[in-house]
């Protein structure tokens, strides 16, 4: 059934949910923002140099009911929602993402979809079920929804490059004062069955989800080399080559340690590389993504039919814009709350084939060896 106003509880009001989730939302005339879920009464930023509101103020500021936790608002008789935001630290992604799931809601979980394979293949499997039954789940990795992604995926599922055999994908940010810092312990410090935290999972998560998105490559094994902050532990530069199914492979360079701030004053870009080689041809799409004229999505063949096409004329990955009312993956969300029409850019299966290659990757730094993608 259609909606007019689209009711989401938005859970996490650290730094990125009162930097970005929260505004967007309040800007947004066909969304309101139901509830608010945090446990801590004081939340604490991932910038050491900012400082975020309290619960009260919150409530106060966003005229919405706050609850300490998911189960709490669920219990709840008095808020109705429609659709659940999940921005907490990455390992409890999980659980609250199942919650949403069988309450029947919508949801948009941040990414990494999970930090541990068995909650990933049980969150797939329910988010699955889910979708059947005209729910939306999505993992919040923006590029997907972009156009680049879009008609690269389309490129590949129509053969135009022929079987996929090989992907070179990099990823470079300025996000040291992130990564380095062993106060940002979401972003730094291990917890549940992760082998480590850092660059990884915070960001190559991104770019394996669009490698995966429009390649549908099935990774089997990886092997990584990673070299860790002295100060936080969290790895900060990364080096891996996974296996997927049928043969091809993946090649991967990330880095947190581009000079500058991604989310300061003076954003710098992120640096994105990736090409996609085929059979037939190959695609490629690099740039900068805070400058959209910096690159462009190209198709190549071997045959000649054509040589070359210019798919997309800008280069566009992640959507971090703080202003405006958010980027096209939030939108879908709340279409989807809405009852109208939505694309899943970053579905389930492909935030379980990121965990399981991010996964693999952080055992295989630790253990010097190949792993094997449980």
């Amino acid at each position: 059934m259609s909606r007019t106003v689209a009711r989401i509880a938005v859970s996490g009001a650290g730094w990125w949910g009162q930097g970005w989730h929260l505004p967007h939302l309040s800007r947004r005339s066909d969304a309101a923002i139901a509830a608010i879920v945090e446990r801590s009464p004081e939340p604490r930023s991932s910038n050491a140099a900012q400082s975020l509101e309290t619960r009260a103020q919150l409530s106060k500021r966003y005229g919405s009911p706050v609850f300490e936790s998911v189960e709490a608002l669920l219990a709840s008789k008095d808020v109705t929602v429609d659709g659940l935001l999940v921005g907490v630290s990455h390992a409890d992604h999980a659980h609250q993402a199942t919650l949403a799931i069988d309450a029947g809601l919508h949801c948009l979980v941040e990414k990494p979809m999970t930090t541990d394979v068995a909650e990933a293949r049980t969150l797939a499997a329910a988010a699955e079920q889910t979708a059947a039954a005209g729910k939306f789940f999505a993992v919040n990795n923006t590029a997907n929804w972009r156009d680049g992604c879009r008609l690269a995926a389309s490129a590949v599922a129509a053969g135009r490059i022929g079987r996929v055999e090989h992907v070179a994908a990099h990823m470079h940010s300025p996000l040291l004062w992130l990564f380095d810092d062993p106060r940002n312990e979401g972003w730094t410090r291990p917890s549940g069955s992760m082998a480590n935290n850092g660059f990884a999972w915070g960001q190559l998560s991104h770019l394996l989800a669009w490698v995966f998105q429009v390649t549908r490559l099935e990774p089997s094994a990886a092997f990584a080399i990673m070299g860790v902050s002295e100060s936080s532990g969290a790895d900060l530069h990364d080096s891996a080559v996974v296996r997927c199914e049928g043969g091809a492979s993946v090649s991967i360079s990330g880095s947190a340690t581009v000079p500058g701030d991604a989310h300061g004053a003076h954003p710098v870009g992120k640096h994105i590389e990736v090409r996609v080689f085929g059979a037939g041809g190959m695609l490629s799409y690099c740039g900068d993504d805070q400058d959209s004229l910096s690159g462009a999505l190209d198709l190549r063949r071997h045959d000649g039919h054509p040589a070359f096409e210019r798919l997309h004329p800008e280069f566009e990955f992640e959507n971090y814009e703080p202003s405006g009312s958010g980027p096209e993956s939030l939108q879908a969300f709340v279409d989807a709350c809405l009852g109208r029409p939505y694309d899943t850019g970053a579905d389930a299966q492909v935030g379980l084939a990121t965990v399981r290659a991010l996964d693999a990757m952080y055992r295989s730094a630790s253990s010097g060896q190949l792993e094997l993608c449980e």
